[in-house]
């Protein structure tokens, strides 16, 4: 993906890009009947009287702009209670959730039509035959009101609930790894050997939040250069930490065309960046274990969530033919992955003998389901293992965490 196309992607997940939008739309419908309005014959089969159409346009702006107002006041209390019961990093996954957008985009964009078409009417903007078609446009309004209002009633009672955030934050997990199995390392080299070269630092401090790998390709191919990604999205980069490291002579005009491929923001993004669902998801289990929520229930249901994405995830084909043969680009270690996921719950559930086993029992899963996943898996389930002996005091939860890690022993043993 272009850098142009990742800026434009994330300007249209915007919560006020979508209203706008239909609002928009809603002028244009307006403009639209008046003027298929000068091509309708002259003897129509009926009209439509003008106060006719502007009694239902009355009924629909008095009504929608409560219903707007009461939308949106609902979107903010679901926003704040997804920050508080789950963590304000997933909030960026409500906000830009397109079923909620589309419904209340509807609910102002049929109040901006109505308001526009009551002015048109009363100033005489419209001929019999613009009536007419005006009407019939109001009317697909009122269906499509009806239709987002019953939507609106389904998405309200899920809105912001926990489950709900951690199903969200799921698919966005999800997501993430099959763009990178789909572009496995951006579609450029694998990084096999340590790479070396001249260093090019960002130039603010952020997360990386995209690469874009063609234009890096057009700089190599340009000045003879070989480029080695030092940072993937999600990196934190600063003025003093390498984005990537260059072989070859860099000319110095070409310094910050090299640093502008790499977008770097103030946050962290799901997008090609599945490292930071995983520590989101992470970060939801956590806060369930704190002593104020005490909710190991959540926490459980994370575990078989973090479990699910791991096993569901395809590794990026090694032996790709690379479409930037002058770019290469490091793979996610297993390590992190696992330590992204799970050391947070191992941290904060050592005391609860229900949510150490659930973990071991998911980390079992792992080590068994993928090959690459197996020694870091195994690490993992020694770490929890020994964290939960100095939390746990009950001699029979500590027999019972002995009995559910014995596999890790026994492998590390052999």
């Amino acid at each position: 993906m272009s850098q142009l196309t990742f800026l434009l992607r994330q300007f249209a997940q915007r919560m006020w890009f979508l209203p706008a939008a239909f609002s928009l739309v809603a002028v244009l419908s307006i403009v639209f009947a008046w003027f298929l309005a000068r091509f309708a014959p002259e003897n129509l089969p009926f009209t439509m009287p003008s106060n006719g159409v502007m009694s239902i346009l009355t009924i629909l702006a008095s009504s929608l702009l409560t219903v707007a107002v009461f939308a949106l006041s609902t979107m903010v209390s679901a926003l704040s209670s997804a920050s508080n019961s789950t963590s304000p990093r997933a909030v960026q996954l409500i906000t830009a959730d397109r079923s909620a957008q589309t419904s209340i985009s509807v609910f102002i964009g049929a109040f901006l039509f109505s308001i526009v078409g009551i002015i048109g009417l009363s100033a005489g903007f419209y001929s019999e035959a613009g009536r007419l078609f005006l009407f019939a446009v109001t009317l697909g309004v009122v269906v499509l009101v009806v239709t987002a209002l019953i939507r609106w009633i389904g998405q309200i009672s899920a809105i912001g609930r926990v489950g709900h955030t951690i199903d969200r934050v799921e698919r966005a997990t999800g997501d993430a790894f099959t763009m990178i199995s789909d572009h496995p390392f951006f579609d450029c080299r694998l990084q096999i050997i340590a790479p070396q070269g001249m260093p090019i630092n960002a130039r603010t401090v952020g997360y990386v939040q995209h690469v874009d790998a063609s234009k890096l390709q057009r700089l190599a191919k340009a000045h003879e250069l070989t480029i080695a990604i030092t940072a993937r999205p999600g990196a934190y980069v600063a003025p003093n930490r390498p984005l990537m490291l260059v072989e070859g002579v860099v000319p110095d005009e070409c310094v910050e065309d090299l640093a502008a491929a790499f977008v770097v923001g103030d946050s962290r993004t799901f997008y090609s960046d599945p490292r930071f669902g995983l520590v989101v998801l992470g970060e939801i289990a956590s806060k369930a274990l704190s002593p104020g929520i005490n909710d190991p229930g959540t926490a459980i249901d994370v575990i078989g969530t973090l479990v699910r994405v791991l096993v569901d995830r395809k590794p990026g084909d090694q032996d790709h033919e690379p479409r930037y043969d002058r770019v290469s680009a490091p793979s996610l270690d297993p390590a992190d992955l696992m330590e992204d996921a799970f050391r947070p719950i191992a941290r904060d559930g050592a005391a609860s003998i229900e949510v150490v086993l659930r973990l071991l029992a998911g980390l079992t899963t792992l080590a068994y389901a993928n090959e690459e996943f197996r020694d870091p898996a195994l690490a993992m389930a020694r770490d929890v293992t020994a964290r939960a002996r100095q939390a746990l005091t009950a001699e029979s939860d500590l027999k019972t965490l002995e009995d559910a890690a014995a596999f890790a022993h026994e492998e590390a043993e052999g």
